[in-house]
């Protein structure tokens, strides 16, 4: 399916090794990554073609190492970052192999991945990736399903099947949503946020050994947040039962109520914007 085209006049025999024997199939995994940002659904996606972030597979390496690879390439804290991982399963898609004349066809495992909470501190500067190819950037879900955002053709069903895989078990699973806003120490406003990358994108960036983790939650929520939360998973044209949804998380007997009411994050400068608090019991 992919063979290497030799350079004009170059004889065959001072070719590299590597270069001698057709690739059969490049096989890549990709990582769909997800995050919540100001209570929408967003989707980590290479600014470049082929969608999400994709790395070859190496023969001396599975196909879950390099998953593992990608996302530190990444994210600061892989190995914590990941509060859900699910395998979407495969696809075929056209790869061309960055510095060399090798393409073809590939198929690739797509993982969908939703970050744990404070998403916003987990990630260095993405666009100064020094590999091209993983120069990434975080894209509203709902802009793509509106069509307002396109992106490659042979990668969308990908795409879309991962973030169906993912609503299937938020809404089958509704306690991990309790889960998520028990390790949730703040939300930030997004506006808040681009300003704040308006400030700093002159600023080199750090490395990553420097970067401390995001302080977690003390466990405590609210049933609005969960609410907020589990709306940002369903496309903006279905309806949600709000009190059959508050029955659902009570009926996971992973809330204890405390005597207090908490302002709901993200949503502090609204006036009078409280709800009754919950402590997490997972």
């Amino acid at each position: 399916m992919s063979t290497s085209v030799p350079r004009p006049n170059t004889p065959l025999s001072s070719q590299p090794a590597r270069d001698a024997v057709p690739r059969q199939l490049i096989v890549t995994a990709s990582a769909v990554i997800f995050a919540i940002r100001d209570w929408s659904l967003w989707v980590l996606l290479r600014n470049g073609p082929w969608g999400p972030p994709m790395r070859l597979v190496l023969g001396s390496e599975s196909v879950s190492d390099a998953v593992e690879r990608s996302l530190e390439a990444l994210l600061v804290w892989p190995a914590q970052a990941s509060l859900l991982q699910l395998k979407a399963g495969w696809q075929e898609q056209q790869v061309y192999v960055w510095g060399s004349t090798e393409q073809g066809a590939a198929v690739s495992l797509i993982h969908s991945i939703l970050l744990r909470a404070n998403r916003d501190e987990l990630r260095p500067n993405l666009h100064l990736q020094p590999v091209p190819s993983l120069h990434v950037s975080w894209v509203p879900v709902a802009e793509i399903e509106s069509g307002q955002r396109s992106i490659d053709p042979d990668v969308l069903p990908g795409v879309l099947n991962a973030v169906y895989t993912l609503r299937s078990h938020v809404q089958r699973d509704p306690g991990l949503l309790l889960h998520y806003l028990a390790d949730m120490s703040t939300m930030k406003n997004l506006l808040d946020e681009l300003e704040q990358r308006e400030q700093e994108i002159n600023k080199e960036t750090r490395p990553l050994n420097v970067v401390k983790e995001p302080p977690t939650g003390d466990g405590i929520l609210t049933l609005v947040e969960a609410a907020l939360l589990y709306r940002a998973f369903v496309p903006s044209d279905e309806q949600i039962d709000l009190a059959n949804l508050r029955q659902r998380f009570l009926a996971t007997n992973l809330l204890e109520p405390v005597n207090e009411e908490r302002p709901v994050r993200g949503r502090e400068r609204e006036w009078r914007r409280v709800s009754r608090a919950y402590r997490y019991l997972g």
